[in-house]
């Protein structure tokens, strides 16, 4: 039987830790050949890279809060890949200390907007070409439950999070005629380093934090990474080809149950 992204080409920005590494795994596992965009942990994507299946994946490492190193970062993918055929922005941080919106900084305000918004608009535009003429294309962001509920002290996620899933339907109706899809998954809570520092800056610290974050999901539980990146699979692959401007929220139930 024949893997749900064979011959694919896939780059995933946030590669190297947490969802994104889920990700990866997972197209590699699925017979995608992969970019990984790495910032900082560039180390830990080259090992990540080698140890895949398949071979032949690559390292972008690039700053996108830099709209430079963000377009060459596009370009690098491109070329080392040959093309494109599935684009996910997964990079993404969150604060460690929650406040309310009149305390919440500016540079607060920019960084999310820049790693979370900007990133993935810039490399849309960038990458939007190559994808239209790779092999039934797709896009999937990685938003959040943030973007569909206010999360108390947590303005500038929300918000940054909120326009991402509106900048995948506006290019899911760009682009529906000529076959490049785009949809968003909206996770809860999952078990990553991001949400283990957040926990960290609840009271009690990480162990109590990420109790509390657990209980408020309707199913008792949060998620682990692979189970957000199978979805990203599917949504990725020829199977869900009239599935677009969708935000599917896998949360355990939090938003609608």
């Amino acid at each position: 039987m024949s893997r749900l992204l064979e011959g694919k080409r896939a780059y995933v920005t946030g590669g190297s830790s947490g969802i994104g590494a889920g990700i990866v795994e997972t197209f590699a596992a699925e017979g995608a050949r992969v970019a990984i965009g790495a910032s900082r942990h560039a180390e830990q994507a080259q090992t990540m890279a080698r140890r895949l299946p398949g071979g032949s994946h690559i390292v972008v490492q690039a700053d996108l809060c830099d709209k430079q190193q963000t377009e060459r970062a596009a370009d690098e993918v491109i070329a080392g890949l040959g093309g494109l055929d599935i684009f996910v922005h997964s990079a993404g941080i969150d604060v460690t200390q929650t406040a309310p919106t009149h305390e919440t900084p500016d540079e607060t305000w920019d960084r999310m907007m820049n790693l979370h918004l900007n990133a993935a608009f810039r490399l849309s535009k960038r990458l939007i070409p190559a994808l239209l003429k790779g092999n039934k294309p797709a896009i999937v962001f990685i938003g959040s439950v943030c973007g569909l509920v206010a999360w108390e002290g947590d303005v500038a996620y929300n918000v940054a999070k909120a326009g991402l899933q509106h900048l995948a339907r506006c290019i899911a109706s760009d682009y529906a005629k000529v076959g490049l899809r785009a949809n968003v998954i909206a996770p809860g809570v999952i078990d990553t380093p991001l949400t283990r520092a957040y926990a960290g800056g609840m009271p009690g610290g990480e162990a109590e934090g990420m109790k509390v974050l657990a209980a408020m999901h309707p199913i008792g539980r949060y998620a682990k990474p692979h189970e957000i990146a199978d979805a990203a699979a599917f949504l990725a692959s020829d199977k869900a080809s009239f599935i677009t401007g969708v935000v599917l929220p896998i949360d355990g139930g939090l938003v609608n149950v």
